[in-house]
């Protein structure tokens, strides 16, 4: 008489990035909210304008964010407002991740003040995912065997059922940066892990060896 198991099986593929999205942009601050956005506006501009001059495409170029609020003062009692702060944030896809020091640079240079993220990312995740799911396959197999050896039972080694409970993910990896200084700071692009999992179902005979 045949009975069932069930086991879960995990694989795990590491992979370098090929693409870099690099989260920035311009915060002005002045008593005229009008005044904080043309000054905003302008420099804005300028960021755009240099980052084009070195290659990176318009398309790559990309507002994430676009804020305006006042700030106020507390100290006489009741709050009054003293100016407003504007900030325009910005994803820019970097192409070429050795390139992604001389964006912030370039950027630094014109106009730009402040960073939020770096995300490290892979194109195209599929090939990666297809050897982690492989993985994943030969895991859940070599756990039924383990299993079976344990219990003195003969496992049929080709599951009658292998149901993915993975999807292929978007890979990236995310590092906090802080308010944009002068020169190219050191990017080192880390790897980035693409994961997969199975359920699978392996029959075996229930008498001893």
């Amino acid at each position: 008489m045949n009975e069932t198991m069930s086991v879960i099986g995990q694989g795990e593929v590491h992979a370098k990035p090929d693409t870099v999205i690099i989260t920035l942009g311009v915060k002005t601050e002045h008593r005229n909210a009008k005044e904080a956005v043309s000054e905003n506006a302008a420099r804005s501009q300028a960021m755009i304008q240099a980052l084009k001059q070195i290659g990176i495409d318009e398309n790559d170029i990309e507002t994430v964010s676009f804020s305006l609020y006042p700030k106020y003062d507390y100290t006489a009692g009741a709050p009054q407002i003293i100016g407003y702060e504007v900030e325009h944030l910005f994803d820019i896809t970097v192409r070429q991740v050795q390139n992604a020091g001389a964006i912030y640079e370039t950027a630094t240079e014109n106009g730009a003040n402040v960073a939020r993220n770096i995300q490290f990312v892979l194109k195209n995740a599929n090939p990666y995912y297809q050897q982690a799911l492989a993985q994943a396959v030969r895991n859940a197999r070599e756990k039924a065997a383990t299993i079976a050896r344990t219990l003195g039972v003969l496992l049929y080694e080709t599951p009658f059922q292998v149901k993915e409970t993975s999807t292929v993910p978007s890979v990236k990896r995310m590092a906090q940066t802080a308010v944009l200084a002068e020169g190219a700071p050191p990017i080192q692009a880390q790897e980035v892990t693409i994961s997969a999992t199975v359920q699978a179902v392996f029959a075996y005979h229930s008498e001893r060896f």
